[in-house]
This record gives structure tokens, C-alpha cells and sequence, in this order.
């Protein structure tokens, strides 16, 4: 009789195990199932589903993205530009501010969606990201101090100095300029501001930097600052997509251009640098 109920009671417990792997069996299956299908969902998909364009900048990049000092509200060319832009697909911004420097690599990794950051389009770039269309003519330039005695003019001019009069920014277009024009290990510093500084108190005697940069920080401070020479090298600025998100690009390009032919992007372009930049 013992033996009897204890072959019951054993095969009681065998049969609530079965059960309760079943069920787990199940749910493992329906999320696994939900994350395949997640998986399986284009970024545009998913924006499209969230509602939201997660979008990586450099925060500090005035007159392109920067926090307004009296609000420290994110102002500028692109926070404008970038609003519209999502309008037009339907869904909302959210900005994640990424140091400049890895800011591929975050794209890369999927930590957001896009870079709309006055981002140029170089080949280098090219390598390892996709761009949408052109949306604004840059390039870089030269900034030295007002009271220059205009030594520095040309991209020759430079090629006298030491490397460690020349100031640029980790992972810019600045540096990239450098690099072509053999200017040597050249000052680096992780973000514009800081060099900007540096310019002012002497340290450095010029800064190579986006054209569009340039003249943000002249317009704020004429007496302290002014550009110099014909632009180094001309590049478009465009937004930074993964190569496998050809969906996502299409959908943003089209955006683009109904806000070209509209007069949206003119019309920040004038706000920003009181000229129209936008390319054709």
C-alpha cells in the first residue's frame, strides 16, 4: 500500500513538472517569437512603430545643434532642421547627445537611428556609414584671432607653423583636413569650445573647423575672433545612416526634398547663417 502511494505522489509531481515546463515552454516560445519578429523589423519599421527617430549629435556644435546658455534649451540649424524633418515622417526627435569622437561607432552599435549633427560627407565616412542627400553646403576654414596680422591665408601659410599652434576637434572634418594637408600632430581637443578658448587666450593661433562653426563664434564675438582665407576643402553636410538602412534613407531623402522645394530648410537657413546654404 506505502509503495502504491508512493509511486502516486511520484507521479503526481513528475506530471506538475511536465505541466509547468509546458507552460513555460510556451511563453518562452511567444517571446522569443515577439523578439524574432522585432529582429526581423527594418529600422524604418520600427520608427514607423515607436513613433519615434532616435538621433545621435554633438551638443556642443554651435550654430548646428549646442544648449542655448540662458534655457539650456538644444538651439540650432539642425534641432530645427531635424524637427521638421520628423514632422514630415510622422513621428517625433528624440536627440541623444554622443561625444563626437565615437559617434559612428554609436550608430554602428544601433544606440540610436541617425546623426544629424553637421555631419560632412567624406569618403572616409563613406567606408563605414551611408548619408542621405546633401542638405547643406559647408566646408572648412580657418579662424584665428582678430588681431592676426593676417599671416595665416592659405592652407600653405599653415604648413609653417608648428603642429601645436593649430587647433581643431577629435574625429572632425577639421582633423580630416589636417591629416590631408600633412599639417602634423596638430592640438586636439574633444569639443570646439574648448579650442575656441584656447584661440582667445593664445594658446593656439588658429582653428581649423567647419565653416558654418566659424562663423557662429565670429558673429558672437566679432572683437575676439575673425575667419581667414578661401575655405580648405568644401563639403556638404548630410545625415549619418547605417548602409543597411536603405528603407530608412529613401524615406528621408523624400522628406528632404518636399523640404527644399517648400522653402522649409531656406527658411532656417536664413534664421541660422542669414544666407541661403541650401544646396540645389
Amino acid at each position: 500500500m506505502k509503495k502504491n502511494l508512493l509511486l502516486w505522489v511520484i507521479s503526481a509531481v513528475l506530471g506538475l513538472s511536465l505541466v509547468a515546463a509546458g507552460c513555460g515552454g510556451q511563453d518562452n516560445e511567444s517571446n522569443s517569437g515577439d523578439q524574432n519578429d522585432k529582429a526581423k523589423s527594418t529600422t524604418w519599421q520600427q520608427v514607423q512603430e515607436d513613433g519615434v527617430l532616435k538621433v545621435g549629435l554633438d551638443d556642443t556644435f554651435a550654430p548646428m545643434g549646442y544648449h542655448d546658455p540662458d534655457t539650456n534649451e538644444l538651439i540650432g540649424f539642425d534641432i530645427d532642421m531635424g524637427k521638421e524633418l520628423a514632422k514630415n515622417l510622422g513621428v517625433e526627435i528624440e536627440w541623444q547627445p554622443t561625444e563626437w569622437e565615437g559617434v559612428i561607432a554609436s550608430l554602428k552599435t544601433k544606440k540610436f537611428d541617425a546623426v544629424i549633427s553637421g555631419m560632412s560627407v567624406t569618403e572616409k565616412r563613406k567606408k563605414q556609414i551611408a548619408f542621405s542627400d546633401n542638405y547643406l553646403q559647408a566646408g572648412i576654414g580657418m579662424v584665428v584671432k582678430k588681431s592676426n596680422d593676417n599671416s595665416i591665408k592659405t592652407a600653405e601659410d599653415l604648413k609653417e607653423l608648428k603642429s601645436d599652434e593649430i587647433a581643431t576637434q577629435t574625429g572632425s572634418s577639421g582633423e580630416t583636413a589636417c591629416d590631408e594637408l600633412e599639417l602634423g600632430e596638430v592640438k586636439l581637443y574633444d569639443q570646439y569650445p574648448e579650442a575656441f578658448q584656447d584661440l582667445a587666450i593664445g594658446r593656439v593661433n588658429v582653428v581649423i573647423v567647419d565653416v558654418t562653426t566659424a562663423a557662429h563664434y565670429v558673429s558672437k564675438k566679432p572683437d575676439t575672433y575673425k575667419i581667414v582665407g578661401e575655405r580648405l576643402v568644401k563639403e556638404p553636410y548630410a545625415i549619418g545612416l547605417r548602409k543597411a538602412d536603405a528603407e530608412l534613407q529613401k524615406e528621408i531623402n523624400k522628406a528632404l526634398s518636399e523640404m527644399k522645394e517648400d522653402g522649409t530648410l531656406t527658411e532656417i537657413s536664413q534664421k541660422w547663417f542669414g544666407n541661403d546654404l541650401i544646396p540645389e
